[in-house]
């Protein structure tokens, strides 16, 4: 029996990424999947998204091994079809000792060191289960067990602009085996290394297919990197599809969360600006700020005031005028009443002019946003 001999810190890696993200419950994810998917474009579609695949695992002794060469198969078929960016996994598990030791939870530590790579979506994926089950056909006394060899995959999708797990799903594949096959195994011996080798193989396209599916549907994002005043570098590079010139607008990390299982997950909050990329590099891209939210929001409230100020004005000569016509009128009335007998003892009550009582105005100060490392690019 062969095993991998796995260090502390990628193990810990490992099953955070495949395991303990999936404690997130499916209507939660749903939610915060649609709330970015009302962010996409046409573009998002075209964009392609960086993805870490990390070194699949299995729950059951001895398949270690075959697990691994499970995972390995599927990142060099993905890197092949194009569509998406692969990076190395060892390139995440970098990341991570760079990652601020202030950032304590383990699942924000991973994320926190996937923004920084630019990645959209960790893959990982276990082997669960590998068995011998029965077919049985024919009528009762007269049967036929035909028996098969099952094997599961387990395969998971995290997102990493929300922390949340994007999708997942169990396939299964089965296999024939002759009688004497099925009674070693029943005795104890391994399977077949045939059988397992074609389930493995079988297993590999149906996996393809789900993850280009999941992936494809995805909303693309990206990351700042860092502020150097009116540079931005973000986590866009040329493998992104995007060109010089295209502008992205980058969102405030907004309502916090708290999952079912305890760690705090971030959907986009107010728009902080719009940034253009001017330089590429060979991962990454400086952009320079085109607009800031806080200036144009400053000037649409500043347009406000002053059609409000008209507003007003027009609603104030309105009045004077009128108020001017109503005492012409009561000038008309009072010389009519003084023409009359007994007109002089009339008593007139002053007319209310249905101006409110001003109000204080209370004061609001307003947050200017900034354009901060971490923050999401999206391209709308």
């Amino acid at each position: 029996m062969h095993r991998i001999k796995c260090h502390p810190r990628l193990l810990a890696a490992l099953l955070l990424v495949g395991i303990a993200l999936t404690a997130l419950g499916c209507g939660f994810t749903q939610t915060v999947s649609d709330y970015w998917h009302g962010l996409m474009d046409s573009q998002d579609t075209n964009l392609r998204k960086r993805v870490v695949v990390a070194p699949f695992l299995s729950r059951l002794p001895g398949l270690e091994v075959r697990a691994k060469a499970m995972g390995l198969a599927i990142s060099q078929r993905l890197e092949k079809q194009g569509g998406m960016v692969l990076v190395e996994f060892k390139d995440l598990r970098q990341a991570l000792t760079q990652v601020s030791p202030r950032i304590q939870n383990s699942e924000d530590r991973i994320v926190a060191a996937a923004r920084t790579l630019g990645l959209n979506t960790v893959l990982s994926g276990a082997v669960v289960n590998l068995a011998m089950q029965y077919d049985k056909t024919g009528i009762y006394g007269f049967r036929e067990n035909q028996p098969f060899a099952l094997m599961e995959l387990d395969l998971k999708l995290i997102d990493v602009a929300t922390g949340v797990l994007l999708a997942e799903t169990t396939l299964t594949k089965r296999a024939e085996l002759t009688e004497t096959e099925a009674s070693n195994v029943r005795l104890g011996q391994p399977f077949p290394p045939k059988i397992v080798d074609k389930l493995q193989g079988d297993l590999v396209s149906p996996a393809l297919h789900w993850i280009n599916q999941n992936i494809s549907a995805q909303a693309w994002v990206g990351f700042i990197l860092a502020v150097d005043g009116n540079r931005i570098q973000v986590t866009v590079g040329r493998d992104t599809g995007l060109p010089l010139g295209t502008e992205l607008v980058a969102y405030s990390r907004g309502e916090a969360i708290k999952s079912g299982s305890g760690r705090m997950l971030y959907l986009p909050g107010p728009v902080v600006g719009r940034v253009k990329l001017v330089k590429f590099e060979p991962r990454t891209a400086w952009a320079e700020v085109v607009s800031v939210a806080a200036d144009e929001d400053e000037k649409a409230e500043q347009k406000k005031k002053k059609e409000e100020a008209e507003q007003k004005q027009a609603e104030l000569a309105a009045k004077q005028k009128q108020a001017e016509q109503n005492a012409k009128e009561a000038k008309a009335v009072v010389a009519e009443a003084g023409a009359k007998p007994g007109g002089g003892n009339m008593q007139f009550k002053a007319v209310p002019t249905g101006q409110p009582d001003p109000k204080p105005k209370v004061g609001t100060v307003t947050r200017r946003l900034t354009f901060e490392p971490g923050q999401v690019l999206r391209t709308r």
